[in-house]
C-alpha cells in the first residue's frame, strides 16, 4: 500500500505550529515520544501505530481519522468542531512562600486553640480546608511554571513530597480530590488512577501551555 508519510509530516508540522505545542507538550498530552513527533514531522514514519493516529488527532485537535487519512491518501486533516474547553484567564501570580506557609500555620494553630470547643468545630474545619486549598492552588501554579521553564527538578519533587504531598490534605470534595490528584499528575507520583482521568490532566496542562505562551508573546 502506498502511504505518504511526508505530507503527515507537513500537515502534523504546520499543525502544532498553529496550536503553539512544543513536542514536550505532545509528549505530556498524549504520551508520544518527542522523537517520534520528529520522526513523523520529518516523513521518517514508514509504518505508524493505529494508537499514533488516534493520539495525534487528539493532541492536534483534528477529527478522528484525519492523521491516517493523510497518511494513507494525503487527504487534507478536518479541523475538530468541538468546542475546546476555554483557556485558563488567571495567569500565574507569585505569592512569597512565606505569606502561604503563615496562612497554613495560622490555621494550624486556631485547629490547636480551638480543640475540644464544640462552638468552633465547624469553623476550624472550614478554616483548615481553606487554607489547605490556598497552599495546593499555589503549589500547583508553581509547578506548572516549573514545569513549562524546564526548571522543575528531581530535588524540588523531593522537597514538595516531603513538605507536602506526605502530609494528609483534606479533600472533602470531588473537586479537591481532583486537585490533588492533578498535583501528583504534575510530580509524576500518581497512583493508579482510570485513563479518563489522565486524559483529563494532560489536556489541562495543553492548556496551561497555551496560557503561557500567549502571556510570553504578549509580554515581548
Amino acid at each position: 500500500m502506498t502511504t505518504h508519510p511526508e505530507y503527515l509530516g507537513q500537515v502534523a508540522h504546520a499543525r502544532r505550529d498553529e496550536l503553539d505545542l512544543t513536542k514536550q507538550a505532545i509528549h505530556s498530552a498524549v504520551g508520544l515520544n518527542p522523537l517520534t513527533v520528529s520522526k513523523i514531522e520529518n516523513g521518517l514514519a514508514g509504518r505508524i501505530h493505529k494508537s499514533t493516529f488516534t493520539r495525534l488527532d487528539k493532541v492536534l485537535q483534528w477529527e478522528d481519522g484525519s492523521a491516517e487519512k493523510a497518511f494513507t491518501s494525503r487527504r487534507p486533516p478536518v479541523k475538530a468542531t468541538t468546542s475546546a474547553q476555554p483557556v485558563p484567564t488567571v495567569l500565574y501570580v507569585p505569592f512569597p512562600p512565606d505569606l502561604i506557609q503563615k496562612t497554613v500555620k495560622l490555621a494550624e494553630a486556631v485547629t490547636e486553640a480551638a480543640a475540644g470547643d464544640e462552638r468552633l468545630a465547624t469553623l476550624v474545619t472550614e478554616m483548615d480546608t481553606v487554607a489547605d486549598r490556598i497552599l495546593r492552588a499555589w503549589t500547583i501554579a508553581d509547578i506548572e511554571r516549573q514545569r513549562y521553564e524546564g526548571t522543575l527538578s528531581s530535588a524540588t519533587i523531593e522537597m514538595l513530597l516531603g513538605h507536602y504531598m506526605r502530609r494528609t490534605p483534606e479533600a472533602p470534595t470531588v473537586q479537591d480530590q481532583e486537585e490533588l490528584m492533578y498535583l501528583r499528575w504534575l510530580l509524576g507520583r500518581l497512583p493508579e488512577s482510570d485513563s479518563e482521568q489522565e486524559e483529563r490532566f494532560a489536556q489541562r496542562w495543553v492548556r496551561v501551555q497555551r496560557m503561557f505562551a500567549a502571556s510570553h508573546r504578549t509580554s515581548e
